[in-house]
Parts: C-alpha cells; sequence; structure tokens
C-alpha cells in the first residue's frame, strides 16, 4: 500500500482561545472598536453646534429689539443711499491709512488727500457717480472735520437714488488719536446757496442736531436702548 493511502487525515484545529465555537454556516461579524461611542459623540457635537447657532439667532434678534436709534440718528444700513454707503466706506479707508501713518491734527488739506488718488477727494468716475462734491476742512472748539458740499445742480436737481437729492456730509474726526478711537458721518438735507454756512455752527452733538444734522449710526454701541416705559 502506498504511503499518501495509509496516512491518516489531519484532525481540525481547535479554536482559538476566548473565541466560541460557531454552528455550522453561520458568519460571525466583528464591529469596530468603539463605533457606536464615536457616533454617539459625533451627534451630541451637532446637536450643540445648532443650539449654540440658535441661541446667537435669537440673542440677536432681542439685542436689535431692544435698541433703538435717536432722533437725530439714521442707521447706515437703511438711512443712506448706495453712494452715500459707498462715501461712507472710503472714508472709512481714508481714517484708516491716517491713523496708520500717525498723522497729527490737523488733518490734511483733501487736495493732499486727491494727490495720493484716495476717494472720496479725488474727482475720478467714481465720485461723479457717487456725487461729486468739494470738500474742505472746518475746525470749531477743538474738533476738526471735513464738510462735502455737493454742486449746485446735484442739490437741487434729482438723485440718482430714486429722486433724493445729495445731502451735505460732514465726516466729524475723532477728538484724539488713539486705538479707541473713531469717527462719524453727519448728512444733513442742502438747501440753498449759503447752506453749509448757516447750518454748520459748531461741531458737537447739540449744535449738529438742533440745526438738522443726522448723525449716521454705524456700530451698537452709537444707539441707547428702548425705553421700558
Amino acid at each position: 500500500m502506498s504511503e499518501a493511502a495509509t496516512q491518516a487525515p489531519l484532525p481540525p484545529s481547535p479554536p482559538a482561545a476566548g473565541a466560541a465555537a460557531l454552528p455550522a454556516g453561520c458568519v460571525q461579524q466583528v464591529p469596530p472598536a468603539g463605533a457606536g461611542r464615536e457616533t454617539r459623540w459625533v451627534l451630541v457635537t451637532v446637536a450643540l453646534v445648532l443650539a449654540l447657532s440658535g441661541t446667537v439667532a435669537v440673542w440677536q434678534r432681542h439685542m436689535q429689539t431692544e435698541m433703538a436709534l435717536q432722533a437725530h440718528q439714521i442707521d447706515l444700513a437703511t438711512g443712506l443711499t448706495a453712494a452715500e454707503q459707498g462715501i461712507y466706506t472710503d472714508l472709512q479707508a481714508v481714517h484708516d491709512e491716517w491713523r496708520a501713518e500717525g498723522r497729527p491734527l490737523p488733518p490734511p488739506a483733501p487736495d493732499v488727500w486727491a494727490s495720493d488718488g484716495w476717494p472720496p477727494f479725488e474727482q475720478d468716475l467714481a465720485a461723479q457717480r457717487r456725487g461729486a462734491r468739494q470738500w474742505r476742512v472746518v475746525q470749531a472748539e477743538g474738533r476738526y472735520a471735513y464738510l462735502g458740499e455737493p454742486n449746485e445742480a446735484q442739490s437741487s436737481g434729482p438723485g440718482e437714488q430714486g429722486g433724493q437729492a445729495a445731502r451735505l456730509m460732514l465726516w466729524r474726526l475723532p477728538a484724539a488719536q488713539d486705538a479707541e478711537a473713531r469717527f462719524d458721518v453727519w448728512l444733513r438735507t442742502a438747501s440753498g446757496p449759503a447752506r453749509a454756512a448757516e447750518a454748520l455752527p459748531g461741531l458737537h452733538d447739540d449744535d449738529l442736531a438742533a440745526h438738522g444734522w443726522r448723525q449716521v449710526a454705524a456700530h451698537l454701541d452709537d444707539v441707547k436702548p428702548k425705553d421700558k416705559h
């Protein structure tokens, strides 16, 4: 008899330690370690993000409800035309440049900014579309400002924004040059050739408000809480 015929079959290998024997035809599935725990943490994180977003949205609506413009203020987003908003943005850029260079008071003449190519002082095509103004520096009681007067055609005729005539614009600089100082902008409807001289008795809030100037509220701390009574 041959050697292959006489060799006995080998017994099956015993199951590994700790492994249970499975009935014939069954398949064992081994889940990845910690999969359920990781899924729960992801769901908890998503829920926290959604809750935080909802809280912020509710808080913002609450703050908008609780704050009110003063009688002499107008909102930057809703009270200005698109052209005036563009000029406000230009003035913000000029102020940032002026503060970065540490320029002292008194401020430079408008011609200096125009020669450096800074709108709205440079009378380029963009300035013409927004309503060209003649700018000059004014000073009163230690405060400085740039007064922008629209030309006669713009102040008396219909403007580019729904027929509204161009308004006088006063860019009032901060009293001191420090990190927290901000400028503000005031607007007033033009009225005749002597409009600027008559409408600008001083640069304090009370003087401007008493002569029809409207302060542009561009920051949250520019407005005050609504009266609870």
